[in-house]
């Protein structure tokens, strides 16, 4: 009896890592310190960086999407247009949410070193990386709403997942930085600025 309980917990093992890493991206909208400290803290980081190279992905697709609805250029830096450019744009997104994010991430690390943060680079990224759950999550409500009902969201439902994204990265400056919330909202609100700014000029 003893056994097959074991042969149970063993085989359920990884299916309920999977669940409760699930539901800490879930509740990183509401308790985003909570959800980077519990089991998202085991995520690799290819994984985690699959987020957020999804989540810009699909926003920089909302972009191209929007431009050609309203005929403008959807690749403008290269000066494309078009289907073709709607795809380069979605390419960019995903290079800009890998290792634009894992550049953002490594940023802070430097940063909050002389101000005694004694988190490893590779959690920081990770922590940075996984931030963007909420910006997944509207990204991909606003495809949906972009193609079934031609609804230009790259404003709407991309730029709000990335200022969403703004809270779990203040939560882990503070863990980073031991509790002080100051310092941890000002590089929050300047890492989250630039993050915005390549968007920007990337996509007009």
């Amino acid at each position: 009896m003893a056994s097959s309980a074991t042969i149970g917990s063993v085989g359920e093992g990884p299916a309920r890592t999977r669940v409760d890493q699930i539901k800490a991206g879930l509740l990183i909208f509401v308790n985003p310190g909570g959800a980077l400290k519990g089991a998202l803290a085991e995520v690799p980081i290819p994984v985690a960086l699959g987020v957020s190279g999804i989540a810009f992905g699909l926003f920089f697709l909302q972009t191209g999407l929007d431009l050609l609805r309203v005929g403008h250029e959807t690749l403008p830096r290269l000066a494309m247009t078009g289907n073709g450019g709607v795809v380069g744009l979605c390419l960019l997104g995903i290079a800009y949410g890998t290792l634009g994010v894992a550049v953002l991430g490594a940023i802070a690390w430097i940063v909050t070193r002389p101000l005694g943060a004694t988190l490893t680079l590779e959690a920081t990224v990770r922590a940075f990386a996984l931030g963007y759950c909420p910006a997944l999550v509207y990204a991909l409500f606003g495809i949906v709403m972009n193609v079934a009902f031609h609804w230009n969201t790259a404003l709407a439902f991309g730029v709000t997942g990335v200022l969403w994204a703004i809270g779990p990265m203040i939560a882990t400056l503070r863990e980073m930085l031991g509790g002080r919330t100051w310092p941890s909202v000002i590089l929050a609100t300047v890492l989250g600025g630039l993050t915005l700014f390549g968007w920007a000029f990337l996509g007009s």
